[in-house]
């Protein structure tokens, strides 16, 4: 999460990044037309794959385009039993969701920390937003690892979490879970709150960055392209 890509062929601004999620997620809520979403997710696969991440972009485009195949077959089958209503409204969901998760990798598969802050500071954003963000993004890949030591650990002690014990015995299997995770929890949070104050983020002055970053004429480009299909989209298919 938040790393930079050294093969990517174009290289976005975080604030362009940025930008296309808002308007990714204002068409995902408002979009209703299949042709529409296709267009979008293609748009946002090529992104990532120009970004360097050509294998997330390939993950997701077979990923949505499976979904809204099958979304299409159930709307032109017209078949109204009550499992075919449940599996439209499945994929309607997920058709929903897809533009967002999409651009969101876009956002966090394709961009460096020191970029994004430095972005931030550009935007002129106060550090009682900053601080608590770079925190809490840092925080969940952290989680994820601790998560994953600590179902080894139960594993070393004859403990597996599955659905069974969770059925069966699910106040002792959540405990197993939750207290370790809580207390790792706070143990990481305090550090990483720590670390950021060392470096200097909660200080009024402002910060010298290794990462320059710029608006270009392609973050330009893309991002009015983008903006200007979520317009004409959402007014098309009103």
């Amino acid at each position: 999460m938040f790393s930079d890509n050294t093969n990517s062929i174009l290289k976005l601004d975080p604030r362009t990044k940025l930008a296309i999620l808002m308007a990714s997620m204002v068409f995902s809520l408002n979009n209703l037309d299949v042709l529409s979403a296709i267009i979008c997710i293609v748009f946002l696969g090529v992104l990532i794959f120009l970004e360097g991440d050509g294998f997330t972009a390939v993950k997701w485009l077979t990923g949505c385009s499976i979904v809204l195949l099958i979304f299409n077959g159930i709307i032109i089958s017209g078949n109204t039993s009550s499992l075919t209503m449940i599996c439209a409204a499945i994929m309607v969901m997920i058709k929903v969701i897809c533009p967002v998760l999409m651009a969101l990798a876009l956002f966090t598969k394709t961009t460096k920390m020191a970029d994004l802050i430095s972005a931030f500071q550009k935007m002129h954003l106060p550090m009682t937003f900053v601080i608590p963000f770079i925190v809490m993004i840092r925080f969940m890949p952290t989680v994820s690892d601790e998560w994953e030591s600590i179902k080894k650990a139960m594993l070393f002690r004859g403990i597996k979490f599955d659905l069974k014990n969770l059925l069966l015995k699910p106040a002792q299997t959540i405990e197993y879970i939750l207290v370790p995770l809580l207390f790792s929890s706070m143990s990481l949070m305090e550090e990483l709150a720590s670390s950021a104050m060392a470096r200097g983020l909660d200080s009024n002055k402002k910060r010298s960055c290794y990462s320059t970053v710029k608006m270009k004429i392609s973050d330009y480009l893309i991002l009015f392209s983008f903006l200007g299909f979520v317009v004409i989209s959402l007014i098309k298919f009103q």
